[in-house]
């Protein structure tokens, strides 16, 4: 099954490349698909699953361990709308439960989204913690990128 599935993608040219990001465990900018997160002492990323218009991450430090699944191409998020997106920050969505998880959203006012998800509902310092996440649009290029998810559209690399 593996196997197909490789051949499949191969096949046609798409396979995407998540960062080795399960090493940042210190002070740096983690740019995924699409959030930005500044990477604080005692925090970790360790990439999930990578895809055509984005991927997932667990993002973990003293605030606890969230879900972290970011869209680079998305429609607006359901939901509330509680923060509205502005200037350099991403809009925020009320809490939901979704599937038997606690579920917070966060829009760019685009097409960059990220959903943050935890088995628990999310506490004052994940709260905070999402507020420090930016998002980026597809096709953009954020800076100073310590480590970041990338698509490739070839395997000659």
């Amino acid at each position: 099954m593996r196997r197909a599935c490789f051949v499949i993608l191969f096949s046609l040219g798409v396979i995407t490349s998540p960062a080795t990001a399960s090493e940042l465990e210190r002070p740096a900018r983690f740019c995924g698909y699409s959030p930005i997160i500044d990477v604080r002492p005692g925090e970790k990323i360790t990439t999930l699953q990578g895809g055509i218009h984005g991927g997932s991450f667990r993002w973990d430090g003293d605030f606890g361990s969230i879900v972290v699944r970011g869209i680079g191409w998305a429609s607006r998020p359901n939901g509330r709308l509680v923060m509205q997106p502005a200037e350099g920050r991403p809009g925020q969505f009320a809490q939901q439960r979704k599937d038997g998880k606690y579920v917070i959203a966060i829009w760019n006012g685009r097409q960059g989204t990220a959903y943050f998800e935890s088995s628990t509902r999310f506490t004052v310092e994940q709260r905070a913690a999402i507020e420090r996440v930016r998002l980026f649009q597809e096709g953009e290029e954020p800076s100073d990128c310590d480590l970041r998810t990338v698509f490739v559209w070839s395997t000659d690399q």
